[in-house]
């Protein structure tokens, strides 16, 4: 950690000073783009340009500074902000995030979902994905393209998640220093900074979160360190994004009914026993060179690189691996009249190398198994757009998905050897979009697109050691109708959305005994539902700045899912659940924040109502949902004639003292005779002070 501070105050004192020099002769005063990258309602996750109004399918934005919550530790409960994501979190470590009901059987992570930083994958080859470990000052933009979107992204079939590096709002040098204080020893604190100038945009920042948790065996420490750097040229910008992740976080699992009850406090099983626990440093690092060839044409080349060495205690083994991947994107477009073409090439290679011992009470034993995993994927794609009037937008696309594994085993202790090449048949996913200003901003929209998602080579192991070569990825259409627009001068601005997702040869894992498992293909699926999202200004009044809102204003936010999610031809091992609702996802869902503001004082009323959802697939266990209300109040400190100013807040979260889970584990088993433990408790009363300093 050490480290990382003297790299960023290395760049803060060596490197600034040196970007506010003026600019260069010959470099115009227009090259820095604002107009194209301060863009609010731009989309990036699709290629051309087009507004979030204007775009034809299930893509939501959200900028996570623009709602003034606490989220002092991690940025999942940002997600259940969204009208159709819902993010599960155990425990600050394991989260699970379900889009359209897809992932929702997952036990312990987030798969079935492509996520991005920038444009760094932060999906494994595996299919993987770890977003809650993302300093929340280091979002500049949330994007969501709700359901399959594999034309685009290749392997999603959920859809994908896009986090944008924040972009600096004003030219010229500011920074902050901040700090938070909570219930349970929760702290954070950071320090960032930003620079703009007609050449140069710069972000960057290091934080420090931890927490000793609610529950036994909860102590959860993590470091950050983030840098986006972009420079333009008359033709040209160039883009360097840095990620550094240090985490160790202890792991209580789940309970049992009993134990959720009545002491829900208490680290589930034997974790607590060994003081199971996890830890890992991650790097991801992008360069980006985007170029106007003239003519119609511009390129964008992308190189990215990551690592990881995680190292997991269990009560049943130790797990030691790494990870490195490296890959490229490389994305041509045209431009002519009312047409525009985009072909795009992605190529991925990751390699695993994993140890697992035996653990003799959490401390580390003889070898039992060392593999190597090479894993590779190749996306080529293409998509045009076309605009037959001012009203019209028509996107269609295409995408080509090429996937592979191998695996070489160095030492198992019982002699297996799983060596081996193994490989999909190649993925055509195709993708229609319409969307059309019937009113004055008022969009109609609709769209289909096809998904899917490949097994991971874990899930293709069988028990004895060889390859499972007849397992099918998962594949789904989605269907999607939907309105978004404004209303009363944009006073209310609003999004609603009907869809459908059609899945088939769904996978299911198979639990062989308490740590291993496998896949099969088991069935179809129908995801329905409704999305609603609302922004409503209910006053406004007094001149507002820029970069501001205004000084006396009173906003209501509202995010509503309604979800049906039903098995239409599933069996498992002989037992049929066709006709049974989906696990893991709760029937509808609710958000609304009242905020008011009258400066210098801000006021914000979150109320978050989760529904019931079943927890297993015979849908004879049920947990019948939960209420949370939390408040949080601010005071802006200025002083006059200065470039500083403070900014004091403070809240309680869970103001009732609701008793509730915050993640259901689905198909929790049951082994040796004890109760299957599906409850991760959630926290209860926490209460919350934080103080900044702000400089420009």
């Amino acid at each position: 950690m050490n480290s990382i501070f003297r790299t960023y105050a290395c760049l803060v004192i060596y490197v600034l000073p040196l970007l506010s020099l003026p600019a260069q002769d010959g470099v115009p005063a227009g090259a820095s783009q604002d107009t194209v990258l301060l863009d609010e309602v731009a989309v990036s996750l699709l290629p051309f340009k087009q507004s979030y109004q204007e775009s034809a399918g299930g893509i939501f934005t959200l900028k996570p500074g623009t709602i003034d919550l606490e989220h002092m530790v991690t940025t999942a409960g940002l997600f259940n902000l969204i009208p159709g994501v819902y993010m599960a979190a155990g425990t600050y470590n394991t989260n699970r995030l379900v889009i359209r009901g897809v992932g929702s059987r997952t036990p312990y992570n987030t798969n079935r979902i492509r996520a991005y930083l920038d444009d760094i994958p932060l999906t494994s080859g595996d299919g993987v994905s770890t977003l809650e470990d993302q300093d929340q000052h280091a979002i500049g933009k949330m994007e969501i393209l709700k359901g399959p979107a594999s034309s685009l992204y290749g392997s999603g079939l959920g859809g994908v998640v896009r986090l944008s590096s924040p972009y600096p709002a004003l030219d010229g040098f500011s920074a902050s220093i901040y700090g938070e204080v909570g219930s349970f020893d929760t702290e954070l604190y950071g320090v960032s900074s930003t620079f703009k100038n007609d050449r140069l945009a710069f972000t960057g920042g290091i934080s420090r979160s931890a927490s000793e948790g609610y529950r036994e065996n909860s102590r959860y420490e993590r470091s950050n360190a983030y840098l986006n750097l972009r420079a333009f040229g008359i033709r040209s910008t160039f883009s360097f994004t840095l990620s550094l992740v240090d985490l160790f976080a202890r792991i209580p699992s789940s309970l049992n009914e009993s134990d959720y009850l009545n002491e829900p406090w208490k680290a589930g099983g034997s974790w607590g026993a060994i003081k199971g626990f996890e830890e890992y440093l991650r790097v991801l690092g992008g360069i980006s060179l985007e170029t106007n060839l003239g003519k119609g044409f511009t390129n964008k080349l992308v190189l990215f690189t990551t690592f990881s060495d995680p190292y997991e205690s269990r009560p049943f083994n130790i797990l030691d691996d790494r990870s490195s991947s490296m890959g490229f994107r490389e994305l041509i477009q045209y431009e002519k009249d009312a047409w525009s073409f985009s072909t795009g090439l992605e190529y991925f290679f990751e390699r695993v190398d994993w140890q697992i011992y035996e653990t003799n009470e959490g401390i580390q034993g003889s070898l039992l198994n060392d593999q190597e995993e090479k894993r590779r994927y190749v996306n080529a794609s293409g998509m045009v757009q076309w605009r037959p009037s001012e009203k019209f937008l028509v996107d269609a696309g295409l995408n080509l998905n090429l996937l592979s594994y191998g695996l070489h085993t160095s030492f198992r202790a019982d002699s297996t050897d799983q060596s081996g090449q193994y490989s999909y048949r190649p993925v055509l996913s195709p993708r229609l979009g319409i969307s059309y200003l019937h009113h004055c901003h008022h969009h109609l929209y609709a769209s289909a697109g096809h998904g899917f998602s490949a097994p991971s080579l874990e899930e293709t192991l069988l028990p004895e050691g060889a390859i499972n070569t007849e397992l099918r990825p998962e594949t789904g259409w989605n269907f999607e109708l939907g309105d978004r627009g404004s209303l009363f001068r944009e006073r209310i601005i609003y999004d609603i959305t009907l869809y459908t997702v059609i899945l088939d040869d769904l996978l299911v894992t198979e639990r062989i005994s308490e740590d291993i498992f496998t896949g099969a293909n088991a069935g179809k699926a129908l995801n329905a539902g409704l999305e609603l999202w609302a922004d409503i200004t209910l006053l406004q009044s007094g001149k507002k700045s820029p970069g501001k809102s205004h000084p006396h204003e009173i906003k209501a936010f509202l995010s509503y899912t309604l979800s049906r999610n039903r098995f239409t031809d599933f069996v498992d091992d002989g037992i049929i659940y066709t006709g049974n609702t989906l696990p893991g996802i709760p029937f509808q869902t609710l958000n609304t924040i009242l905020s008011g503001t009258w400066d210098p004082f801000e006021v914000n009323l979150h109320f978050h109502h989760s529904g019931g959802q079943w927890m297993d697939d015979s849908n004879s266990q049920k947990y019948d949902g939960h209420q949370l209300l939390h408040l949080q109040v601010s005071w802006n400190i200025k002083i006059p004639n200065s470039p500083f100013h403070f900014k004091l807040k403070g809240g309680v979260r869970n103001i009732l003292n609701a008793h509730y889970s915050s993640m259901i584990l689905v198909n929790a088993g049951s082994f040796g005779g004890r109760a299957p433990r599906y409850y991760y408790p959630g926290n209860p009363r926490q209460f919350h002070l934080g103080l900044s300093l702000h400089f420009r």
